[in-house]
């Protein structure tokens, strides 16, 4: 007879300290409750899951918007930019959003 041992689930911990909007019930860290906002949207996201331009607040992560710079951008922001949104995805467990 074999034994097997029962593994405690071990909670998902968060790599960014996480603020919530005022009103807002969702949890970054479980991905449970309502979302105010849309994805990448929240003020309160740390600045290294922030994929908005800072310049023309083109979205990274779901290409909507008009970059100032070029169509697909190439400023200095979309570097940084397409980085966030790699963090974000592997943070927010979202492949593709």
């Amino acid at each position: 007879m074999g034994w097997f041992r029962r593994r405690a689930k071990v909670k998902k911990e968060a790599e960014f300290a996480f603020q919530q909007c005022p009103g807002c019930g969702y949890d970054f860290v479980t991905g449970e409750g309502g979302r105010r906002c849309g994805w990448y949207e929240c003020p309160y996201l740390p600045e290294e899951l922030k994929v908005l331009c800072p310049e023309c607040n083109y979205n990274f992560a779901t290409a909507e918007g008009r970059p100032r710079c070029s169509d697909p951008p190439t400023c200095d922001w979309a570097v940084e930019g397409y980085a966030h949104v790699q963090a974000a995805r592997k943070t927010f467990d979202h492949p593709e959003v």
